[in-house]
């Protein structure tokens, strides 16, 4: 069998990481140098899929990889898909001494923030669906039923830019907050994009970050942010000021090897997958141990590469099976309650489904990468309707990774 062997030099403007991976039926995102033991047939893939069968044409590598990326990773072809639905429904930050006037972590000099594009639709409120478009480098908003509202964000480090997009959470007031695994940040906008603050820089010191993933705010409005390369759970409070972290390297209780989504129920508990222990992790709002569930398998209650993960409002905690291209569904003592999906392109089927998001009225709302849509399903796992399609267009996705209803 053959495979391909990539040495690539990413040149940041903080830092560089050497990256040294074997792809073979491997599927790691590319700047997660942590990451190549992802091996199976069916596989979670944090790599955008155009690069796939493209890495090879890169040759020689310079400062200017970057856009030599964004060249390789535009789809050849778009071929949308017209939103389906089956049923009607009614749906209804940063170390506090770097404080500036713009917000925690400063700006950018001579870049202007972009301004969010906006078409027909309500502005922010109860019951928006944000998108992170991972390789279109933006967020993009939509109502419930998955009509496009807004969308913002440009590729580069200044405010309101992103380098690589990943998680994304929604406070009470609706102030989206985004993860940034590529400029190592996170950034809070309010509800129709405009840039407000940002925290955070390469590092491993408190507040510092190496390929943060996910994002999730507790009742209070301090926030919980998975720290993939540092192998951590770091707090902040509402103002991105660091307040702790736990987590070290490894398989024990309170140890992670690829920790992923994160999501908090009614009593604070903070509920963290490992992608690579395929298991997940519950804590105390503190970051005490309390119990964990999962092994590697196909079977119920267990995983192969779980990822993003949400609660309902009854504590139903969904988890995004993604190696087995399905949502599993549990209590929050970790006993299996239910399961759906299997690979494919219908309705209901997943293909690489990366993270997952409930509403108020329990709808489940998944994000898959190689179909490039959401997809909605009644609590149960009854398919509803679904959106996207290929494209760098309004309403299209090229790796759609994190959602989440506000």
């Amino acid at each position: 069998m053959n495979s391909l062997v990539l040495l690539v030099l990413l040149i940041p403007a903080v830092g560089g990481s050497l990256i040294l991976s074997d792809y073979d039926d491997i599927y790691a995102q590319s700047t997660d140098f942590q990451l190549p033991s992802l091996s199976f047939n069916n596989p979670y893939s944090d790599m955008p899929t155009n690069m796939q069968n493209s890495l090879s044409e890169l040759g020689d590598i310079d400062e200017e990889v970057d856009s030599q990326v964004n060249e390789i990773i535009k789809p050849t072809f778009q071929n949308p898909i017209e939103k389906s639905e089956t049923k009607d429904n009614q749906d209804e930050g940063s170390p506090a001494n770097q404080e500036t006037e713009t917000g925690i972590g400063g700006n950018d000099l001579d870049t202007p923030t972009p301004t969010p594009t906006t078409t027909s639709g309500s502005g922010g409120g109860a019951g928006d669906v944000y998108v992170v478009d991972y390789s279109n480098i933006r967020i993009q908003k939509f109502d419930t039923q998955g009509d496009f509202i807004s969308k913002w964000g440009t590729k580069g480090k200044a405010d309101g830019q992103f380098g690589v997009p990943h998680g994304v959470d929604v406070d009470k007031d609706g102030n989206v907050y985004v993860v940034d695994m590529d400029n190592n940040n996170v950034q809070k906008f309010d509800s129709e994009g405009n840039f407000l603050f940002k925290w955070g820089s390469m590092g491993t010191g408190d507040g510092q970050f190496m390929h943060p993933h996910t994002i999730k705010l507790d009742s209070v409005g301090n926030s919980y942010v998975s720290d993939m390369a540092n192998f951590n759970i770091q707090k902040f409070d509402s103002e991105g000021n660091f307040l702790f972290k736990w987590g070290s390297m490894g398989t024990g209780d309170g140890q992670f090897n690829a920790p992923e989504g994160v999501a908090i129920d009614s009593l604070d508990n903070i509920y963290v997958t490992d992608t690579d222990n395929n298991n997940v992790q519950k804590f105390d709002s503190e970051g005490n141990f309390i119990s964990k569930w999962g092994i590697t398998g196909e079977n119920e209650g267990q995983f192969k590469k779980p990822a993003g993960l949400d609660i309902d409002k009854n504590d139903n905690i969904y988890v995004v099976d993604a190696g087995n291209s399905r949502i599993q569904k549990f209590d929050t003592e970790g006993n299996f309650l239910s399961a759906w999906g299997s690979k494919g392109p219908g309705n209901g089927q997943l293909a690489s489904p990366h993270d997952v998001a409930v509403d108020s009225d329990g709808n489940v709302y998944v994000v898959e990468q190689l179909n490039y849509r959401v997809q909605k399903f009644d609590s149960n796992g009854e398919f509803l309707s679904t959106w996207g399609s290929q494209g760098s267009n309004n309403d299209q996705f090229l790796d759609p990774h994190s959602i989440v209803v506000s």
